[in-house]
């Protein structure tokens, strides 16, 4: 499980469910591009983000 990652563009939060994927409080699906970069797959806008950490406490 990953901690929540800050999306910079909507100064929200990403709630990842894998190290690729996550779902912002808008319902907006975001797929993880890079460690600072994301892609709303609603609109294909590109967001910047805080660093997408894994949580290693399971």
């Amino acid at each position: 499980m990953c901690a929540a990652v800050f999306d910079y563009n909507d100064n929200d939060f990403i709630m990842p469910f894998d190290n690729k994927m996550g779902m912002d409080s808008q319902g907006n699906l975001m797929r993880r591009l890079d460690e600072y970069v994301a892609m709303d797959m609603n609109s294909g806008k590109f967001h910047y983000t805080s660093p997408w950490i894994e949580d290693n406490n399971k």
